[in-house]
């Protein structure tokens, strides 16, 4: 029997299967493409699994059978062609069709009272801005491939060395007291029910090749997070869900500034029942600490948080989906919430301070810093995304008029 949940129609994917291709490095094998799209598209587990009975072809899988036809789509548009059996390329028309900025070139595309979003590539973006003049690089980097490929493509190796020479750069453009927080995404290896270490071999080479210090680990938990990959999780069963993001705290300097003052949270009705009372009774634990009379008596303004920070990531209707609809601008598929930034600006920013995303995207880091009275640039590769981003803003100016999608 058929299922009934939706997912994407063949248009509606042919944005996301040039872009996957696009991060395979022009080519792709189909085979690679659908947890890829499916990711890019937020189809959800039941969705990508869901499968039909054809006369000619017997049990096919429907999500797998509209990616294919969005590669038919796209090569009737002149947008991609088949080189091999089972691989595919962006062609010359198709790769104006993403808008993927030029090396070496960067356009600011709109401006507000206190930002700008760039047009450009994070390694020219990062040279448009004044040394010593940036007190927080945030930003969500794009995951690296696992696969090696038989057509040729970024590894996983050669991602940590593509990012070590972007990072290479960023102490430079910081304040003396300034920090760098990356939210990095697991990735799971093809094929297999294992994660990489991708995550730790950055880290390692981060802080022993570049001499950044580990100020504090995060976990950004959201528990609305999609059973991913769906293989192993909602076919198979073989694994839960992963709703842990790891977030890396990194900072040029022993000291970069910091006050956890500004992102104190309220206090627990049991909390709130000690201060009633005036603090603690005179007590020694069970574990040996003794406690003086009255500890735990003073009212702070709130407890200080942990570094697991708890956000859902379900907005499904706000002012920036809307203005993309609008304008037919594709919607950015991996946004993350505006409380996340807002965090980070808290605690680790001044107002008037200036935050960095080189990984733009949507600008949620954008938004969240003007919310915050913070300055803000961000840059994205993607002209559409640029060109989506202005949405979050309801005071904004266009500075490049570049033609649409």
């Amino acid at each position: 029997m058929a299922s009934s949940t939706p997912h994407p129609s063949q248009t509606q994917l042919l944005l996301p299967v040039l872009q996957a291709m696009d991060q395979n490095g022009g080519r792709a094998r189909t085979s690679d493409l659908y947890e890829a799209v499916a990711e890019r598209t937020g189809v959800p587990a039941e969705a990508r699994a869901a499968s039909t009975t054809l006369a000619s072809a017997g049990r096919i899988n429907t999500f797998a059978r509209s990616v294919r036809w969005a590669q038919q789509h796209g090569k009737l548009l002149g947008l991609m062609r088949p080189v091999e059996p089972g691989i595919w390329e962006i062609t010359d028309t198709g790769r104006r069709r993403l808008r993927t900025s030029r090396p070496g070139v960067v356009i600011t595309i709109f401006v507000t009272g206190r930002g700008a979003a760039l047009w450009a590539a994070a390694e020219d973006a990062i040279g448009s801005l004044d040394d010593g003049s940036v007190q927080l690089i945030l930003t969500s980097p794009p995951y690296p491939l696992i696969r090696q490929k038989d057509y040729g493509n970024r590894t996983a190796q050669e991602y940590v060395d593509w990012f070590l020479r972007l990072a290479q750069r960023w102490p430079q453009k910081l304040t003396p007291d300034g920090s760098i927080v990356l939210n990095l995404g697991d990735v799971w290896e093809a094929g297999r029910p294992t994660v990489s270490i991708y995550q730790e071999r950055l880290l390692c080479r981060l802080v022993d090749d570049l001499g950044f210090r580990l100020a504090q680990r995060f976990a950004w938990l959201n528990p609305s997070k999609l059973p991913a990959p769906a293989e192993w999780v909602a076919v198979r069963r073989v694994r839960v869900k992963s709703t842990l993001e790891q977030i890396l705290w990194l900072a040029p300097s022993d000291h970069p500034y910091a006050d956890n003052r500004q992102v104190l949270v309220p206090y627990s009705p049991s909390m709130q029942a000690r201060l009633k009372n005036g603090g603690e009774r005179r007590a020694t634990r069970p574990s040996g600490h003794t406690l003086a009379a009255g500890a735990f008596g003073t009212d702070n303004g709130g407890a200080i948080p942990g570094n697991c920070i708890i956000l859902p990531n379900t907005i499904s209707n706000d002012r920036y989906l809307e203005g993309c609809r609008q304008d037919h601008l594709p919607i950015h598929p991996a946004r993350f919430p505006t409380g996340l930034p807002e965090f980070f600006d808290k605690f680790l920013t001044r107002p008037g301070d200036l935050v960095f995303d080189p990984f733009g995207g949507s600008s949620t880091t954008g938004e969240a810093a003007e919310r915050l009275d913070r300055c803000w640039v961000t840059s994205d590769q993607v002209l559409t995304y640029v060109l989506g981003a202005r949405h979050r803003f309801s005071d904004h100016q266009l500075a490049a008029s570049p033609s649409g999608p």
